[in-house]
């Protein structure tokens, strides 16, 4: 038998020869396929990433955007609640203190004092009234803006000044029908 100076680097050799493979051509496609891939990494995939992030990081700051102005809504409404119970119970105040002096008059002053007396009770639920028309009108002021902040936010988009005024005036609305 004759020698023949085959192994299996020689073996592998000629069969890629078969499908048409050859050396100098398979390198030049490896290092073209690697710049490639490194161009689209750089400039497709790099900055893709980058956005995604940037959008996750606007949604994280969305969400605790939100929970802040639903903690300030929340305080609000407490506060306006403990405003209307001092103003009522400084109401009841004065009613007692009213009634209490008009026990003390003599008859001949009676009809003077009960006078008095509803004049104090009157002027009081004005202030009142006023008092908390004055709170419902700021918190609904409040919640109009954190609203019109919060849509702006969450549509990341520039409103101009007719479309935020619009926007004010329906939850204004919207507030002052509930």
């Amino acid at each position: 038998m004759a020698a023949e100076g085959h192994g299996p680097v020689e073996d592998i050799i000629k069969l890629f020869g078969q499908f048409g493979v050859d050396g100098p051509h398979l390198l030049a496609q490896v290092v073209n396929f690697s710049i490639l891939a490194f161009v689209l990494y750089r400039f497709a995939v790099k900055p893709a990433l980058g956005q995604l992030e940037e959008r996750i990081r606007q949604a994280e700051q969305l969400q605790k955007d939100r929970a802040l102005a639903e903690q300030k809504l929340a305080e609000a409404q407490k506060s306006a609640q403990a405003e209307l119970q001092k103003a009522s119970d400084e109401a009841v105040r004065i009613l007692t203190e009213a009634r209490n002096t008009a026990k003390q008059t003599v008859e001949a002053a009676k009809a003077e004092a009960v006078a008095a007396a509803a004049e104090v009770t009157r002027k009081g639920k004005e202030a009142i009234e006023a008092d908390r028309r004055q709170m419902l009108n700021e918190v609904r002021g409040e919640v109009s803006r954190l609203v019109v902040e919060t849509a702006a936010k969450v549509l990341e988009a520039n409103l101009d000044d007719a479309l935020r005024a619009r926007l004010n005036e329906a939850a204004t609305k919207q507030l002052l029908t509930k």
